[in-house]
């Protein structure tokens, strides 16, 4: 009996964990009402796509560990192999949201600083600036990719905090890319909703 009463507490656990049990909000934070083809990440994240705009992948297969993660692409997909034979599909420029939940408002802060400092490390940064999408506050990194194997060649990312929750949405363009990275990053911000 005792270890029919922890398989259930286990499954239930998983369940929670999982976000299973959560259904998205009826309202958003900035007052819209919770649209129902909007992607939904994390069950705390909705995204009204932007039109030029094309949902790739919502993952939650990290879900255990409070990560949550989907792709936005735009332009016709083109096969490339990375130089581990790696196959995926490039685009004219990509969006990844990854949020990084928490039991603490003070741990999603040090997810999101960590992750700036990732990116400083990583990439040539820029430009740095601070901007409000949506209610939302972010801080906003521009950079180039300084990795010869990269076939993206510029990018900009968004990092903030919404309760207990790290947020990072990186935009990668590959090279030609007709507009301007902060613009379209500006635009997707702007269509995403954070749950009440």
């Amino acid at each position: 009996m005792r270890k029919r009463i922890m398989l259930w507490l286990s499954a239930a656990l998983c369940l929670c964990l999982a976000g299973c049990a959560m259904p998205p909000p009826e309202r958003a934070a900035d007052g819209a009402a919770w649209g129902e083809d909007w992607i939904t990440v994390g069950g705390v994240l909705g995204v009204d796509t932007p039109a030029e705009l094309t949902p790739r992948e919502n993952n939650e297969a990290l879900s255990a560990n409070g990560m949550f993660y989907a792709t936005w692409s735009m332009g016709e997909g083109e096969p490339y192999t990375n130089e581990d034979g790696e196959e995926a599909v490039l685009y004219d420029a990509q969006i990844y949201v990854l949020l990084a939940g928490s039991s603490d408002p003070q741990d999603a802060r040090d997810a999101a600083a960590e992750w700036m400092e990732l990116a400083d490390s990583r990439y040539a940064v820029d430009g740095r600036g601070e901007q409000t999408c949506g209610g939302q506050p972010y801080t906003v990194l521009t950079y180039s990719y300084n990795s010869g194997t990269n076939p993206y060649e510029k990018g900009a990312s968004a990092y903030g905090v919404y309760r207990n929750f790290a947020v990072n949405v990186e935009l990668s363009c590959r090279e030609g890319f007709p507009g301007d990275p902060v613009e379209l990053l500006t635009e997707f911000l702007e269509h995403c909703h954070y749950g009440t």
